[in-house]
């Protein structure tokens, strides 16, 4: 549940702007939708607290219903941010190592377990297969796309199976890890995950809008509907699940409540900063993949950490500078190469404000 090239920048050498003012950042977006398969975006653009949130084209296609600023989507593997975040809180707490092994955590949970530590779920350098990538899950969410998989089955499905490599040796998205990490953490707490992050993150920050909802998807009537555009019209696909979701993807939010959590996370209000240090520590050779936070880049030089969302219908973009000043979030409900390309070009734009 990411996107699949974590938004590839174009990679042109853009000269700096400055901070868009409400009009103008109103003006991109309506361009953005005028000029793309895109039905709809909310953007949010933040320097030194001072926020900005604006919304262009359809929430809903087939009722011709407007975008709010104000709406909620799926977020999919910002979520990761989300419970890595709780994971950490834990570390901080020691009830919980970054060292300690998953035999140690879980005790007879997976085949490897005596090798992979918690430090290897967060980043992805564990070797756990994704469970996406497994028979026969893959299968029963192609022939139903609203299926709902348990996600201790496919914790399990990947649970007996050889690595992919050494944990440690090398990086590999793999959504099992966070499903792993769900399951720690509530054998640690002895509380379910939804309630962990509620207390922990959602009710401290004020996120009245963001909740944690696994299982099937279901659309509030504040909700976004996400869609397919890679055919020649789009379609609905707003309760497309991919077998869940779970801790990997299943949390719903808006711009603001992204841009607070991920302002409080880098600025270290809740996460204390020599933890924060160590998520933003990226693994040689990935993705810009540190431990549940990305370092994204951009045409101009500068660089962001956040997390990309991709899931069925929607792609999400939450990051901000390393002391937390700038925060950008922007969100699409519209999934194709063309739409992710445009998304791309916009976001250009708006990282490389000065």
């Amino acid at each position: 549940m990411r996107l699949v090239s974590t938004l590839a920048l174009a990679g042109a050498v853009l000269v700096a702007a400055p901070p868009p003012s409400a009009p103008e950042l109103q003006r991109t977006a309506d361009r953005l939708i005028a000029s793309s398969d895109i039905p709809g975006v909310i953007a949010l653009f933040e320097q030194d607290g001072r926020r900005t949130v604006v919304a262009a084209g359809q929430a809903d296609v087939a009722r011709a219903t407007k975008v709010q600023p104000n709406d909620r989507f799926w977020v999919g593997s910002v979520t990761k941010s989300f419970v890595a975040t709780v994971v950490l809180q834990l570390v901080a707490e020691r009830r919980l190592s970054l060292d300690a092994t998953v035999e140690r955590l879980l005790p007879g949970r997976l085949r490897e377990g005596r090798r992979i530590r918690l430090r290897n779920l967060l980043n992805h350098t564990s070797g756990i297969p994704d469970y996406m990538q497994l028979e026969p899950w893959g299968s029963a969410v192609a022939r139903n796309p609203r299926v709902v998989i348990a996600a201790r089955r496919l914790v399990s499905s990947a649970a007996d199976l050889p690595l992919e490599f050494a944990p440690g040796s090398q990086a590999a998205y793999s959504n099992t890890n966070y499903l792993v990490l769900a399951e720690i953490v509530e054998r640690v707490t002895k509380r379910s995950l939804g309630r962990l992050l509620r207390e922990r993150i959602f009710e401290p920050l004020g996120l009245r809008a963001t909740a944690y909802e696994s299982g099937h998807r279901v659309l509030g009537r504040d909700a976004v509907h996400g869609y397919d555009v890679s055919g020649t019209r789009p379609l609905d696909v707003s309760l497309h699940g991919l077998g869940g979701p779970w801790a990997d993807g299943a949390i719903v939010s808006n711009a603001r409540d992204l841009a607070v959590f991920v302002g409080a996370l880098l600025r270290g209000e809740i996460v204390p900063r020599r933890l924060v240090s160590q998520m933003r520590i990226i693994v040689p050779g990935s993705h810009g993949q540190g431990m549940g936070l990305s370092k994204l880049g951009s045409p101009c030089g500068r660089w962001f950490y956040g997390h990309t969302g991709g899931t069925p219908g929607y792609i999400t973009f939450a990051a901000g500078s390393s002391d937390g000043r700038r925060i950008v979030v922007v969100s699409v409900n519209g999934v194709g190469t063309n739409a992710i390309r445009a998304m791309g070009l916009y976001l250009d734009d708006l990282l490389c404000r000065r």
